[in-house]
């Protein structure tokens, strides 16, 4: 991700259907208030990207390294990264592309990152997501109550996990 899709993100972070299952329709986002998360210096961790489909531009992702006891579960040796995407293109929800998205990620961070596991962390109501990730194999491990803030109140979720 660069200086350039910025305003593909503001595109994206602006779309109601897509804030509706990322970020918070409660969010309004700036190119000013983009600039400061997802171009944060000090954010080293984290690897941003701008997800093509066919050349174009249709979402975002990201991945960072993770300990299993930030979810209150048992520490481990294992080398786990967690994982964040929205496909920002509504008219291309529903073809698999997100699953596809995933699951050449997760391949890619298993055979370049060394990773053991992959995590992420859905909403509980967000089935649509929940589905595709189960397609690329992840499966649940746990609840997690009230895990993120999200449009003013504190929702749950659940951790999945790739292998």
């Amino acid at each position: 991700m660069n200086d350039a899709d910025f305003p593909l993100m503001l595109k994206w972070l602006t779309d109601e259907r897509v804030l509706e299952f990322y970020g918070g329709r409660d969010l309004a986002y700036t190119m000013e208030t983009l600039r400061d998360h997802y171009a944060d210096p000090a954010d080293e961790q984290t690897t941003r990207m701008i997800i093509e489909y066919c050349g174009t531009a249709i979402g975002y992702g990201q991945f960072y390294p993770v300990d299993y006891m930030e979810f209150g579960l048992q520490e481990s040796d294992d080398v786990v990264y967690g994982i964040d995407q929205f496909i920002g293109e509504p008219d291309l929800w529903n073809r698999g592309i997100g699953t596809a998205y995933v699951l050449i990620l997760c391949e890619w961070l298993k055979a370049e990152m060394e990773a053991d596991a992959v995590v992420l962390d859905p909403h509980k109501d967000n089935a649509r997501a929940i589905r595709a990730y189960e397609k690329a194999g992840f499966r649940i491990i746990t609840e997690l109550p009230e895990h993120e803030f999200f449009e003013g109140r504190k929702v749950d979720c659940w951790l999945m996990e790739w292998r």
